[in-house]
């Protein structure tokens, strides 16, 4: 088993580093009227339609967030089973 991160545990992994510098630079006055911006990472599951004929997968997509549409906090990654967050 290799300890390299699999492709959505990397992607996971940036979008927590941008996060953590978009937090350092969020405005004071912001902070104090909103207080601090939080984030949840959820799971979805992601439909994707098309037409045979057509070949192209851009047709459409819809998105199914279960749990009353906020769907379910994501503990584990999808694709390698790696537990995620704290």
């Amino acid at each position: 088993m290799t300890d390299k991160p699999c492709a959505f545990c990397e992607a996971y992994k940036t979008h927590c580093q941008v996060d953590a510098i978009t937090d350092r630079y969020q405005d004071k006055e912001e902070r104090e009227q909103y207080g601090k911006h939080m984030r949840d990472y959820t799971v979805a599951l992601v439909q994707h339609h098309w037409y045979k004929k057509l070949g192209k997968r851009s047709a459409g997509r819809s998105t199914d967030y279960r749990n009353k549409g906020l769907g379910f906090k994501l503990n584990f990654c999808p694709e390698c089973g790696r537990r995620i967050g704290k």
